[in-house]
């Protein structure tokens, strides 16, 4: 097993790549895990921009949090938490991924840096833009919905890291509002997903 480090922050992504370490069973080095971490010299080594979540892997660097969380399903095979390569549950991996990233999480992060004074200062918001934030996530969200209602989880009615991903985009919309009883499915997912043991997504 190839050593892990993962440079981290408990309030970014990189809760999604803790809770698939957890997950997987895999131990690892956590480095920062304070905001000073962010757009620090070493930080910068593994990712450029400076941003978290990055790891370290067998020595070799990787960032942005699902191509880590991909890969950290990789190491633990017998953990089933992804589909192996080449087969039909990993192609709908990368499908739900790129749901994920593209049409829940843009959305409602979209609203949270017009919102928020997090990196955007309160004279950079655009908050006229966050009404069509809420509506765009909505609209995805509706399908989320819908193939929820035929099984609990999305690969094979089974729990995988896609949920990890896709959990913490509708765990984001939630957060900001979007979630409501006319999508029942995605917050009993929710909850599922937070009673499980190793879940990092932020309950409140």
């Amino acid at each position: 097993m190839p050593a892990v480090i993962l440079y981290e922050y408990e309030p970014t992504r990189s809760a999604k790549c803790r809770w698939a370490l957890l997950e997987a069973g895999i131990a690892y080095e956590s480095r920062g895990n304070s905001y000073s971490v962010i757009g620090s010299t070493e930080l910068k080594e593994v990712n450029p921009l400076g941003k978290l979540p990055a790891a370290v892997i067998g020595g070799k660097a990787l960032f942005e949090s699902s191509a880590i969380v991909t890969a950290v399903a990789d190491l633990a095979p017998k953990r089933h938490l992804i589909g192996k390569p080449g087969t039909w549950e990993r192609n709908l991996h990368y499908q739900w991924t790129s749901f994920a990233l593209s049409e829940l999480e843009a959305w409602a992060w979209t609203a949270v840096l017009n919102s928020r004074t997090l990196l955007l200062s309160k004279e950079q918001h655009v908050p006229e833009i966050c009404p069509q934030m809420a509506f765009l996530f909505k609209r995805s969200a509706t399908l989320l919905d819908a193939e929820l209602e035929r099984s609990d989880y999305l690969i094979g009615n089974r729990f995988s890291v896609a949920d990890i991903i896709v959990g913490y985009a509708a765990n984001l919309g939630r957060r900001c509002g979007y979630l409501d009883e006319g999508l029942p499915n995605v917050l009993r997912y929710l909850q599922r997903l937070f009673q499980r043991e190793h879940c990092t997504l932020f309950q409140e």
